[in-house]
């Protein structure tokens, strides 16, 4: 079980292990330290907090709902590893701080789309696990991408795809006034609110109707374990999203655009050309991603798919750049790549890629189609148009948050 968070180099020495879920028993130290524990643990300040089930878990942490002893509501408890607990307190992961900065701004309408921390303790881990870092945050139903996975091949209806869009880019707004960029906003990262009917006595009832499982134990480096299966609260029928709230959650990977840590951001199929070719990058990397989320929810596919060609003798960064020249419509001017370090790695002097030499223009209209979404001529227009806005070559091109607010195509 590699650790996307290490290197090459400090994974040399881990064993090969296969788990189910969350690979408990691996150490902090090489880049790990899950949290053990299960349904039924009391803990936090006053054992305030009761562990009823596991939501879901990712590189960083697991995800429990729990039943808050004192106030008598459930929430979410993000228990982050061992490993992500100490890059939080070096400061090189930066969730804790961004969920902090939130919780202290004058709260306007852009921060009801985001999620917001509600308290956080720490939790000494087992083994070789280290101390858990646990983030208390409001409980959501699920997220879009839960909503993607349940329409099974049927498409989000366009009015809902808009409110969705409007309420990320009304979340996205309010981060980038404090000044933090999210780095990885993608259906997964967008929770949808908890309907009314969610109380805490049908939540209860939901947990007694699904108590929770293990898997069979699995070997992991000194001892065998047992994950607890993943049980996610039931998205939203396509009926109830129209009056749904959204908001944008997970922010593992968020960085301060005035004090990064980091360039590795985004997953690749989502990363924009400055960070993928070395450059300065900055608020903007939010409105690319936006512009691919556009495609996704409308199409339920990926706007980029990278992928090495033997053809060509091309990488798959090698291809995703390509793909952005001919789906976005123009090539990288000579000003943008000088400005950044590694575009010699891809591009000839005359600012054409060295792996491809013909460019056939696919524009986001043929895109959209291939895919089977079938759109009004409006609704396309003013599809095109803001994914136009989003998804420029040159980051200094695109629109911002705000300007996205004022698009006619989201005005609700």
């Amino acid at each position: 079980m590699a650790n996307p968070n290490l290197g090459a180099n400090e994974q040399q020495d881990i064993p090969h292990f296969t788990f189910s879920e969350e690979p408990l028993g691996l150490p902090a130290s090489e880049g790990f330290g899950y949290f053990q524990g299960g349904p039924g643990l009391t803990f936090g300040p006053d054992c305030r907090f009761k562990l009823q089930a596991k939501l879901g878990f990712g590189t960083t942490s697991s995800v429990w709902l729990a039943r808050d002893r004192v106030d008598n509501v459930h929430v979410a408890i993000k228990i982050l590893t061992g490993y992500a607990t100490v890059l939080n307190r070096e400061h090189k992961l930066r969730e804790l701080e961004v969920l902090q900065r939130l919780s202290s701004v004058t709260p306007d309408r852009s921060y009801d789309h985001c999620a917001s921390l509600l308290t956080q303790f720490v939790y000494p881990g087992i083994d070789d696990d280290k101390e858990h870092l646990c983030l208390v945050t409001e409980l959501f139903s699920s997220s879009v991408q839960d909503v993607l996975k349940a329409l099974q091949g049927g498409f989000i209806p366009v009015p809902t795809v808009k409110r969705i869009l409007r309420h990320v880019v009304l979340g996205i707004a309010g981060l980038h006034k404090c000044g933090i960029v999210h780095t990885d906003i993608k259906p997964d990262n967008i929770m949808v609110d908890l309907e009314r009917h969610w109380t805490a006595e049908t939540i209860d009832t939901w947990v007694r109707a699904n108590p929770p499982r293990t898997y069979a134990p699995e070997r992991s480096l000194n001892k065998m374990v047992s994950a607890f299966v993943s049980q996610s609260l039931p998205p939203p029928s396509l009926d109830a999203l129209p009056s749904c709230n959204f908001k944008l959650a997970d922010f593992s990977n968020a960085q301060f655009s005035s004090d990064q840590t980091t360039d590795d951001i985004t997953p690749l199929g989502l990363r924009p050309p400055e960070v993928v070719l070395g450059g300065e990058w900055g608020e903007s990397v939010d409105i690319w991603t936006f512009g691919c989320l556009v495609f996704t929810l409308l199409t339920r596919q990926p706007l980029f798919k990278p992928m090495a060609s033997t053809e060509h003798d091309a990488s798959e960064t090698d291809v995703l750049l390509y793909q952005m020249i001919i789906f976005c419509g123009e090539f990288f001017k000579q000003d943008f790549l000088q400005r950044c370090s590694r575009s010699m790695d891809y591009f000839q002097l005359d600012c054409r890629p060295k792996k491809f030499q013909r460019f056939g223009r696919k524009p986001f209209q043929k895109c959209i189609l291939d895919s089977g979404c079938i759109l009004n001529p409006s609704d396309m227009a003013g599809v095109v148009d803001l994914m136009t806005k989003c998804l420029r070559l040159d980051p200094l091109d695109r629109a911002t948050a705000l300007e996205l607010l004022q698009h006619p195509w989201l005005m609700p």
